[in-house]
């Protein structure tokens, strides 16, 4: 019973993790209309940053609880603060709170899964982490038909739920060295997947938009990208345990012809399958690391994870309109290039 209420607890942590990555996204007309703000929200995802860094430092002990459960009270308290923020730079200074609690829930939420049946590690963490792609997705949504304030309370008492879920989780379990330079392959996976993750999100709409679909329609397949995500994980998860690095290079295949259809008009409207068979990525390199080099190298992941997701698509600004579909296909033959040498490594 403890283990799927623990499973039920980190679904949740992830889910909020999902809200706090698609919440800049969604809560920008809000901010920009009762702040009056514009570049001053880069300092919205600097505080984050610096949040993230740092939660994910004070994850890599061995401590689970009470950090888990006391990193979804700050969660908490700070979306009920953004939700009666009376202006911007209090934002902002909740923004480093909404960083150290994700750092936190992201590191302990997909080990403490991978913790509970180590012999389906692949198959449960791809699932746990469907609420990842579910509370990206419902962001938007709860912003457009909720007031502000209303969803950003949801989303505090939800992490006050999950927080209640999480206590008692036990401590990390089999801790091991790092396994040194032999996860760096893994490093360098997991940074460009996040890189290209983001730069899918932030960017296929310009290029969209410069094949003259209307930016509405570009919204709609945003929204199915990180739905088709989600349901990757959900759907494919079993078959990718069955050999991980392998699967990856084939779901990697199809991902590079679908991004190859992509300089094609036509071959626009299938994006959402991108994201369908990326889906299984993440989760899948770290039930991988976690069993080979344990616990003490999911922090470098993250870390990874994080450079990746910031800054290869603030890389993609510097590109013309033509070039960004063609920086997509050159980040998935390079993922491609580094599957062999995950392969070789061995703890």
């Amino acid at each position: 019973m403890g283990g799927v209420r623990f499973f039920a607890g980190a679904f949740l942590a992830l889910f909020l993790v999902g809200v706090i990555v698609a919440l800049p996204g969604a809560a920008l007309p809000h901010w920009r209309a009762a702040y009056g703000v514009g570049e001053e929200v880069s300092g919205f995802f600097l505080a984050l940053l610096a949040g993230l860094l740092l939660g994910v430092r004070l994850a890599r002990g061995e401590r689970r609880h009470p950090l888990l459960p006391g990193a979804l009270l700050l969660v908490a308290l700070a979306f009920f603060g953004l939700a009666l923020a009376p202006s911007f730079p209090v934002v902002v200074g909740l923004a480093f709170f909404l960083g150290l609690g994700e750092g936190v829930m992201n590191v302990h939420g997909n080990s403490l899964v991978g913790e509970l049946d180590p012999k389906r590690r692949v198959e449960l963490l791809n699932r746990v982490n469907v609420g990842f792609g579910l509370g990206a997705v419902a962001t938007p949504l709860l912003l457009t038909y909720l007031p502000y304030p209303l969803a950003l309370a949801l989303a505090g008492f939800l992490a006050l739920g999950a927080g209640l879920l999480l206590w008692g989780a036990p401590q990390v379990a089999g801790r091991r060295a790092e396994g040194g330079g032999r996860v760096l392959p893994f490093l360098l996976l997991v940074g460009l997947y996040t890189g290209l993750e983001g730069a899918l999100a932030a960017w296929n709409r310009v290029w969209l938009e410069h094949l003259g679909r209307p930016t509405a329609l570009g919204g709609v397949l945003l929204g199915l990208y990180w739905l088709g995500l989600s349901l990757g994980r959900l759907l494919l998860a079993r078959r990718v345990a069955e050999a991980p690095l392998q699967a990856l290079r084939r779901l990697l295949l199809l991902v590079a012809l679908l991004l190859g259809l992509n300089l094609l008009p036509p071959g626009a409207y299938l994006f959402p399958l991108v994201g369908f068979f990326l889906g299984p990525f993440f989760s899948t390199l770290f039930a991988v690391v976690q069993a080979r080099f344990g616990h003490q190298a999911l922090g470098g992941l993250f870390y990874a994870g994080a450079l990746g997701s910031t800054l290869v698509p603030a890389l993609f600004a510097f590109l013309p309109p033509f070039g960004i579909p063609l920086g997509f296909l050159a980040l998935v033959l390079t993922l491609l290039s580094l599957i062999p040498l995950a392969e070789e490594q061995r703890a």
